[in-house]
């Protein structure tokens, strides 16, 4: 058994190791210097109970340095019942690039996914980057993510950085987030892209047309956008990117409360059981028989092995989260990463668990499943 655990680690050391190399190997490729032949960009905003933050957001998007010609931002209000759509509606009224609607849907378990239909059935440009209520993005995202798209391009996934304070919660999750984007980022450049970040997104809209929209995963609550992404590389496997760009991070505030953490993480475990790619499933698996050897090995006394399974993640999540760290300008953070290594470990056997087998779970004030 304790030879078993160190062959998961050895696999998930190899595979951490190799995304790694991807990630560092990846570069930005310049933006455009001249609006002749920029395509036409439509901004889609799902929003919720978003008053606190979504003029923040709003107001970044629209401060785009692209041409505002080619720039629309339709925002879909999903039956706040907080200021969210009055805040919306009194930019509109300023400034006639966005568009607020109100989501006709109800009863259905995947708001977010038909809020995003609604918005790309308003859409009137060739390329559509989506975000969320809550982020915040800098003044050449969108010149930075339609770089990405080389003729062959279909879609491309941006970095995501959490921001935080002083919480060790928030700290933790900026540290996990990190490593996430980057090992999503190394994966999709080996071309076995595993995952995404629907707050930083784009793609044709005639892909998305092409292979059927969420056609086939609309039923599922979460995946807007790892499901898409998976459907999309089923049909271009040569067709998507990664930007990495500093210019292209989008920031959104890190969740402030473990309960919070605990519904999300649920959320993002529950659709892998969707996953079209049973690769990634094999994967994730492999991972978590690794995870299992700390607690195992150690209550057994078998030190050699838990001693080596300890080196081999240390060092791969070294590897990734170095060259991670220093793109998003937070080393200072990798100091904290031995002191939260085993309650992460502890973390993700909990949330595999949890996950993987309950029925509905809380989002956005929602019950769904």
């Amino acid at each position: 058994m304790a030879l078993f655990f160190l062959l998961c680690m050895t696999f998930y050391a190899l595979f951490v190791l190799h995304s790694a190399w991807h990630f560092m190997r990846l570069r930005c490729r310049p933006l455009l210097p001249h609006p002749a032949g920029l395509p036409a960009v439509t901004v889609i905003i799902p929003a919720r109970n978003e008053a606190a933050c979504i003029g923040a957001c709003l107001q970044s998007v629209l401060a785009q340095e692209y041409p505002p010609q080619l720039l629309q931002v339709v925002l879909i209000n999903d039956h706040s019942t907080d200021a969210t759509r009055d805040i919306a509606l009194a930019i509109a009224r300023e400034d006639p690039r966005l568009q607020v609607l109100d989501l006709q849907a109800e009863g259905i378990n995947s708001y977010k996914k038909a809020a995003i239909l609604q918005g790309m059935a308003a859409a009137r440009g060739e390329l559509i980057v989506q975000t969320d209520a809550d982020c915040r993005v800098p003044p050449r995202w969108v010149a930075a993510m339609v770089a990405q798209f080389e003729p062959e391009v279909m879609m491309v996934s941006g970095p995501v950085r959490l921001t935080y304070g002083t919480s060790l919660l928030e700290k933790f999750q900026s540290l996990e987030s990190m490593g996430l984007v980057a090992l999503g980022a190394g994966s999709l450049a080996a071309g076995r892209p595993n995952m995404c970040n629907g707050a930083n997104l784009a793609y044709r809209k005639a892909a998305f047309e092409a292979v059927g929209g969420y056609s086939g995963i609309d039923a599922v609550a979460s995946g807007d956008d790892e499901l898409l992404m998976h459907k999309m590389h089923q049909q271009f496997p040569r067709g998507l990117r990664f930007a990495k760009c500093r210019q292209a991070v989008v920031c959104t505030p890190a969740l402030s409360h473990w309960k919070a953490l605990r519904a999300q993480r649920i959320r993002w475990v529950s659709k892998a059981r969707f996953y079209q790619n049973k690769w990634i499933n094999v994967v994730q698996l492999i991972f978590y028989c690794a995870f299992w050897g700390f607690p195992l090995l150690l209550l057994t006394g078998q030190w050699m092995y838990l001693g080596a399974i300890c080196a081999l993640k240390m060092a791969a999540d070294l590897a990734i989260m170095l060259p991670a760290a220093n793109f998003f300008h937070n080393l200072r953070l990798l100091a904290l990463l031995p002191v939260f290594q085993p309650f992460y470990i502890a973390y993700v056997l909990w949330v595999g668990i949890r996950g993987n087998f309950v029925k509905t779970y809380q989002w956005k004030n929602r019950e769904v499943r």
